[in-house]
């Protein structure tokens, strides 16, 4: 169950990684954001399972598949200060960029090892009657021959013309509120600084471990 949940955490942040710049230029400017996710997420899980070197996370092309393509279609910088809470405003300019810096290797490390579980997985839209917002939340499932469905909302915002994704919600967990609820009691003990060397240490324990 876990490998399944840390796969579509991962794919849904990278849910526009594989469109082209004039697809997601396309797209990003739809009212309605709800087909321009379900197409992000079908696109991307059937260029992953073309790419060998994304099935068995290559560090190189993993790196390279966040830097230039999920970036981009993430409000990232709003994701970590939710996920650190009301002391990213004591953060120095130095110190965001550290916690910004390792949440994205964090996140970069736990999710990329699943991207061997793609399988034959689909991505559907739920109708809902959600009422219109600038911070709208799309309900859509994961479906399989093999597998039960499996729930995925993304939490979306509108930035000028352009969505972009600032949570996932897969099976009832909210991915940026689970970090926060884990950052709190580290943040409690040691404040930034400790964040900041956790998150690294974490980073560099599951990279000990994917070597192993």
């Amino acid at each position: 169950m876990l490998t399944r949940r840390s796969f579509i955490a991962g794919a849904a942040l990278g849910a526009a990684a594989m469109l082209s710049p004039a697809a997601f230029a396309a797209s990003a400017t739809d009212k309605d954001p709800s087909a321009w996710i379900v197409e992000l997420m079908n696109d991307t899980l059937n260029d992953i399972r073309k790419d060998p070197a994304l099935v068995k996370a290559d560090p190189t092309k993993v790196h390279t598949f966040v830097n230039n393509r999920i970036m981009p279609v993430v409000d990232f910088e709003k994701m970590t200060r939710t996920a650190v809470g009301p002391q990213w405003r004591q953060a120095t300019a130095s110190q965001r960029q550290q916690l910004q810096d390792g949440f994205r290797s964090l996140l970069t490390r736990v999710y990329s090892g699943a991207f061997s579980s793609v399988k034959d997985y689909k991505a559907e839209l739920v109708p809902s009657r959600a009422a219109a917002s600038s911070t709208p939340i799309i309900q859509t499932r994961m479906v399989s021959k093999t597998d039960k469905p499996i729930s995925v909302e993304y939490r979306m915002q509108r930035e000028g013309n352009t969505w972009k994704i600032i949570d996932v919600n897969v099976g009832g967990v909210w991915m940026v509120q689970n970090y926060h609820s884990q950052f709190a009691g580290v943040l409690a003990n040691g404040g930034i600084p400790a964040l900041i060397r956790s998150m690294n240490d974490k980073t560099s324990s599951l990279n000990q471990k994917a070597k192993k």
